[in-house]
């Protein structure tokens, strides 16, 4: 999806007409095409052509017009340009950001029913306005299963095996996605991207437990296959046992996290996972870590992910910091202001 009009660089007196070029891909429908004017919604087209006269401010300042696109099943992609931007604007970075929140309390149960006015958000130290604030119980999550099947695990991989059937059965919603990633010695792609669960469930079956686990690989390799996913998106992570083997570090790990955003919950199993090295990667991702003793735990903890997927707040804001590109890490640090309550979210990104 695209915006043909407004155009950068060209000047805009009294009003506009907004114009979104939009294809949905092989299989999928295009729902609805929403245009907002600073923030504000003011239009939604359900048929193409998509376009909207949009009346500007008197004065010429600068704003900006935002086309969002949804498809059927409920994934949606975006375009944002700038109105009556300087000339040197082309070299500005547009950092709209947007943090997937959940709310804890002090029982480290999801909380519900927050408005915009009980969150603030700084970045680099810097207070930022919050200009969107949604509650994302009913957006598609694209969820990855990244399923230790290293030698250590026989014992534990056919109960497993069956939470996680029972996790694609029970949560996976017409509109989501969940993928498999297997590893040992090296991570497979064991299945796509999907929401047919009878696929899912044969990703499962035959899975055998051996060889060593390329753990930091493993993580990496599934960090990258979100790469063009946009929205609520989760790694779930299960592994019995500390790296081994992996071509990449725990550093490449976190690193590589970090740029990816995407939502992290490690659950390690028995007494060998790395405890300090799982709570510090999920962290910095806004997720959890979990440690059980025993594998029958396992449904438990899946169904708690679930419930805090499906309690997020998706909470945005226009950067202040309008340097272009760079290589900074930039820290964010969301606060909610009722007491005994823990907003986590991604600890920065890299514009």
């Amino acid at each position: 999806m695209r915006l043909t009009e407004p155009q950068r660089g060209k000047r805009y007196e009294s009003s506009l007409l907004a114009r979104a070029d939009v294809s949905a891909p092989d299989g999928q429908t295009v729902e609805r095409v929403e245009f907002y004017f600073n923030e504000t919604l003011v239009a939604t087209a359900y048929q193409p052509p998509y376009q909207q006269p949009i009346l500007l401010p008197k004065g010429g300042e600068l704003s900006y017009v935002r086309a969002v696109a949804y498809l059927a099943d409920g994934n949606s992609t975006e375009n944002v340009v700038f109105v009556n931007a300087p000339e040197n604007m082309a070299e500005v970075e547009i950092n709209y950001v947007e943090l997937y929140t959940t709310v804890l309390d002090r029982e480290r149960h999801p909380v519900q029913g927050l408005t915009q006015k009980d969150f603030a958000v700084t970045e680099d130290g810097v207070k930022q306005e919050i200009t969107r604030f949604e509650k994302v119980n009913d957006q598609p999550i694209h969820a990855a299963v990244t399923l230790d099947i290293s030698a250590s695990m026989e014992k534990s991989l056919d109960k497993a095996r069956t939470a996680a059937l029972e996790l694609f059965q029970k949560v996976i919603q017409p509109k989501d996605r969940a993928a498999l990633v297997t590893f040992n010695d090296h991570p497979n792609l064991t299945v796509k991207f999907t929401n047919d669960v009878p696929t899912l469930a044969g990703g499962l079956a035959g899975l055998k437990a051996e060889r060593g686990t390329a753990l930091y690989d493993s993580i990496i390799f599934t960090l990258y296959y979100f790469t063009g996913v946009k929205g609520q998106r989760a790694l779930l992570l299960l592994t019995d046992g500390k790296d081994e083997g992996s071509r990449f570090t725990f550093d490449d790990a976190m690193e590589y996290a970090r740029r990816a955003g995407v939502t992290i919950y490690a659950i390690g199993l028995g007494d060998d996972p790395d405890k300090r090295k799982l709570e510090k990667l999920s962290g910095e991702t806004g997720g959890r870590a979990f440690f059980l003793k025993s594998i029958d735990e396992l449904p438990g903890i899946y169904s708690t992910i679930e419930e805090e997927l499906r309690s997020q707040y998706l909470i945005a804001y226009q950067s202040t910091n309008t340097t272009s590109g760079g290589n900074t890490f930039r820290a964010i640090d969301l606060k909610v202001s009722k007491p005994g309550l823990e907003a986590k979210t991604i600890r920065g990104y890299y514009p």
